[in-house]
C-alpha cells in the first residue's frame, strides 16, 4: 500500500468531530487517499457521500479517484 490512506481517514473524521466542514478538495484529498491505499468500498462511500450529505458535485478530478 502506497500514502497513508488509513490516517488521511482518520484525520477526515477528526474534522467532521470539530465541525469542520469538508470541500471539493478535501474530498479530492480522501479520495486520492483511499485510491492510492486500495480503500475500494471506503473511497466509494466517501464519493457517494461527498453529494448526499455535503450537496458537492462530483468533477472529473472526483471521477479520476475512482477509476
Amino acid at each position: 500500500q502506497h500514502g497513508h490512506g488509513k490516517e488521511a481517514l482518520k484525520l477526515f473524521q477528526q474534522m467532521l468531530m470539530e465541525d469542520v466542514a469538508p470541500n471539493e478538495i478535501t474530498f479530492l484529498s480522501i479520495l486520492s487517499a483511499c485510491s492510492h491505499a486500495g480503500l475500494v468500498d471506503e473511497g466509494c462511500d466517501f464519493f457517494i457521500s461527498m453529494h448526499r450529505d455535503y450537496g458537492i458535485m462530483p468533477t472529473i478530478e472526483h471521477y479520476n479517484c475512482m477509476i
